[in-house]
């Protein structure tokens, strides 16, 4: 009787001493997914050209989350440009392998749906807003016409600004890697917006042979045709202003980002 109650009572004394230890974490709880809520992610091209884009994403909860996005560049490339205003569309000249880059800040809160309610991985559609400001400087415009029998060829160099408000949606895919999952790729599949601008420019231009031309050769430059653009121009100086500037714009974007979680 004695040999069997021994076992006993030293199992029952030892069990404060068990309670007093610390147990043991659970690995499948070390590294959930729900350790970290934030992200922190940036562009690599951007930030080997010398570009900012910075980019916070917040879980708020199962399968929805809130992004802030800050994009700039210090400057357009040296040298002649040809774009802004006549040619290419103020968001697609902010990409990071574009030659002629202008000068330009934007912000971009986004809502993100994550289509396998996950915490901030899988694919997802989201919605944006897009404010963008862009300065151009050494851009060139020029206008060639027929007049009679001759070409008549008119060029205008400039220094402008932008100012850009858009809405779109897009698609992509966010993954999680690491032993803890706090690396994160992001993958900015595709997405298209509509925006809408409104621009001022001003410079000095080489005339047209035919100078009561001058309006019409450069007004069909501009976006829209010039429609509510009011021009005013010093023929004798060669110089010229051009405001209220407006046209929309399709917003195109695509992109990669890596960042951490925390």
């Amino acid at each position: 009787m004695i040999k069997r109650l021994t076992p006993l009572l030293f199992a029952l004394g030892s069990l404060p001493v068990l309670a007093q230890q610390t147990p043991k974490p659970d690995p499948t709880q070390a590294y959930s997914l729900l350790d970290g809520k934030t992200i922190v992610k940036t562009n690599p091209f951007s930030d080997i050209f010398g570009n900012l884009n910075l980019k916070i994403e917040r879980i708020i909860t199962d399968g929805l989350s809130a992004q802030f996005s800050v994009f700039s560049s210090p400057g357009n490339s040296n040298g002649e440009q040809i774009g802004a205003f006549h040619n290419v569309a103020p968001v697609i000249s902010n990409t990071a392998l574009y030659p002629y880059q202008p000068k330009y800040i934007a912000f971009s809160p986004q809502i993100r749906w994550y289509l396998n309610d996950g915490l901030g991985y899988g694919f997802y559609i989201h919605a944006y807003y897009h404010f963008q400001r862009n300065e151009f400087n050494d851009q060139v415009m020029r206008s060639t016409a027929m007049y009679g029998s001759a070409l008549d060829d008119a060029r205008l160099n400039y220094n402008g600004h932008s100012t850009m408000h858009a809405v779109g949606f897009g698609i992509g895919a966010q993954w999680l890697f690491g032993r803890r999952k706090n690396i994160v790729l992001d993958w900015y599949i595709a997405g298209i917006g509509r925006g809408f601008v409104r621009g001022d420019l001003y410079g000095s231009f080489i005339p047209p042979a035919n100078r009561n031309n001058f309006e019409e050769a450069f007004r069909g430059s501009l976006p829209n045709d010039g429609r509510d653009a009011e021009i005013s121009y010093n023929k004798e100086g060669h110089t010229v202003r051009i405001t209220n500037i407006k046209y929309q714009t399709y917003v195109l974007d695509m992109g990669l980002s890596i960042g951490f979680r925390f």
